[in-house]
């Protein structure tokens, strides 16, 4: 398609002035001439203009012609394709997310049916005796880094054996609950 170029003065060919223009008194010409609205129909009535305004809109009529084709045959078949697959892939999706749900379902039964709630407690009960087991030797491996003079000597190893003697009862004390425990000598959690 090829673009139309704008008409130029030369082609338009407005001049020589018709008769019945021509003919107009000096009054009423300069009127017409300075009435932008009485040249612009002057204009719109040469024939030049109305066979360059022809073309213009029978290529327009060319064109929608070409587009109607295009979008009727070419975008709406790719349209119904795509709607097709994406239909296909939410068909897909949902039957998957289905699945997904019941595997789910059967994984929180199988949970909820081997689950030991008594060993996470212990195994949770026997963290707490080995962190107060350290806590035990870094009081004792404190105290001997912090010593350093012999007057600061009696009142730290009274301060030692203090904090040490709660750290180990609790050590013991934590340590006979889990082992009266796992001989099933205290039933439930401690």
């Amino acid at each position: 398609m090829t673009q139309i170029e704008p008409l130029t003065f030369n082609e338009l060919r407005a001049f020589p002035l018709p008769k019945y223009l021509e003919s107009l008194p000096n009054v009423n010409l300069q009127e017409f001439l300075g009435d932008e609205n009485l040249i612009r129909g002057y204009v719109k009535e040469l024939q030049t203009y109305k066979d360059h305004q022809a073309k213009i809109l029978a290529q327009l009529k060319q064109s929608e012609a070409v587009l109607e084709d295009k979008i009727l045959n070419d975008l709406i078949k790719k349209y119904a394709q795509i709607v097709e697959k994406i239909t296909q892939q939410m068909n897909r999706i949902t039957s998957l997310y289905q699945e997904f749900r019941n595997l789910e379902m059967y994984q929180y039964q199988l949970l909820s049916s081997n689950f030991n709630r008594d060993f996470l407690i212990k195994n949770k009960f026997g963290h707490l005796i080995e962190k107060n087991n350290q806590e035990s030797i870094q009081l004792v491996k404190d105290f001997h880094s912090k010593v350093a003079d012999e007057s600061e000597l009696e009142p730290r190893l009274n301060e030692l054996i203090t904090n040490f003697r709660k750290s180990r009862q609790q050590y013991h004390l934590r340590k006979e609950k889990l082992n009266r425990w796992n001989e099933e000598r205290v039933s439930g959690s401690v």
